[in-house]
């Protein structure tokens, strides 16, 4: 009860000495409220993106693994290596053997695009740059599109090359307005191609418009757009494809990516101490990267943060030597009348606290608005979580603390008699 009384009272002390110098609380909170208001409103910004980006990954993805040769996200400085060169491409027979042999693997689909860009025109109508890709029938099961018109080709017209299309919303919007295409003839950089299917619409993601596509057999590609003999060495060449699967339930996808990769082991006779010449990874592998790219941006913006909080926390203890100078007489007071070091010590010490929480508290309210704004006025998402709060009030009462501590000491520590002598 006593502690609790000596803390009461502390506090109320505390709120009268900050509330009597109002200009120089609030300049000495000042970089408080600047560091607290700069870390919340870069995580708003960052969680934004984070969330956004792992919905947008769930949505265009389904939970998909792809089947590569270098995994996404290596940085190459010198150029890519011969050894990750020289590695083999996917064919569909690979395909057929995954599908085949791996009883967590539930579809499998292909995936090829030309090197030219395609543009597709209808009469006087033609879209700018669309990217078309060739695949297989089983694309719905693998990345999760929904028709919202037609169907899609079957495993018959893929085989015998049919021309048929399937177009993307804004894709079928250029060329067709608000009417129906089902049945028309486009052409496809010449190519004339029957309509058969429109995508329901997918939206943009990472700067790509998924309405702005269009999808073709993959046979299609090699058979009119092959490659030239100058392409890149990673591109695909004739025959040669990008693989992508879907495993029977999300629960099995570590069973499916290890039995993919058994399966192509086996196919491309690599021995037991040699290690895979190819990768298979799962969404997450994007959501990794995203956070490695995200993490060195929050570090650097945390450091210039810092800076601030320090400042403001330097700012905090000069104001506080500069208050137990003026109030010396007023410690020898107190002394006097039997306030033990503790006391004193507390009473300077939750006045540098309560100074430099009310700053956290200016600063989340500051970085939590700027977020909004931001949300408010322009396309980028922002989310201030509940752990970026409590960390940003933990931090600004720790630098309270840490800085008030030594004028604290020092108050505490007066003579009596001295102070009562100070003028």
């Amino acid at each position: 009860m006593r502690l609790g009384y000596l803390i009461s009272e502390s506090f109320d002390i505390a709120r009268r000495a900050l509330a009597a110098n109002r200009m120089r609380s609030a300049l000495a909170l000042l970089g408080i409220v600047i560091g607290v208001g700069t870390v919340i409103g870069m995580v708003a910004l960052i969680n934004g993106f984070q969330r956004s980006f792992q919905e947008n990954i769930q949505a265009f993805g389904n939970n998909t693994l792809y089947i590569r040769r270098i995994r996404p996200g290596i940085q190459f400085n010198d150029g890519v290596p011969d050894s990750l060169k020289a590695r083999k491409a996917f064919t569909i027979g690979d395909a057929e053997a995954i599908l085949d042999q791996a009883p967590a693997v539930a579809a499998v689909s292909v995936f090829k695009f030309a090197f030219n860009d395609f543009k597709i025109s209808r009469g006087d109508r033609q879209t700018k740059t669309t990217f078309v890709y060739g695949t297989n029938d089983q694309l719905l099961r693998t990345h999760g599109y929904e028709l919202a018109r037609g169907r899609f080709f079957t495993q018959q017209e893929v085989a015998r090359n049919a021309n048929v299309i399937v177009l993307g919303k804004d894709t079928r919007e250029t060329l067709f307005g608000d009417a129906s295409g089902l049945g028309r003839t486009v052409h496809l950089n010449g190519v004339p191609l029957t309509v058969i299917g429109e995508f329901e619409a997918k939206g943009k993601f990472l700067g790509n418009n998924f309405d702005e596509v269009a999808c073709i057999p993959y046979p299609l590609i090699d058979k009119y757009w092959g490659p030239p003999s100058d392409a890149p060495p990673w591109f695909p060449k004739r025959g040669e494809l990008f693989l992508d699967a879907v495993a029977v339930s999300p629960e099995q996808n570590d069973a499916a990516i290890t039995q993919i990769a058994e399966v192509l082991r086996v196919r491309r006779h690599l021995p037991s101490n040699k290690s895979n010449d190819f990768v298979v990874f799962s969404d997450d592998a994007f959501i990794s990267m995203y956070n490695t790219i995200t993490g060195g941006i929050f570090a650097l913006m945390f450091l210039i943060s810092s800076i601030s909080l320090v400042v403001g926390g330097i700012g905090v203890m000069n104001i506080m030597l500069v208050a137990v100078t003026e109030r010396t007489r007023e410690i020898g007071v107190r002394k006097a009348l039997g306030a033990p070091r503790r006391a004193i010590l507390l009473q300077f010490l939750l006045e540098a606290l309560l100074l430099t929480a009310l700053g956290g508290a200016l600063g989340i309210s500051l970085g939590a608005g700027v977020s909004w704004l931001v949300h408010a006025v322009s396309p980028l998402p922002t989310f201030v979580s509940g752990w970026s709060v409590v960390v940003g009030l933990g931090v600004s009462s720790l630098i309270g603390v840490f800085f008030g501590l030594y004028p604290a000491m020092r108050a505490s520590r007066l003579d009596p008699v001295e102070s009562l002598r100070y003028e």
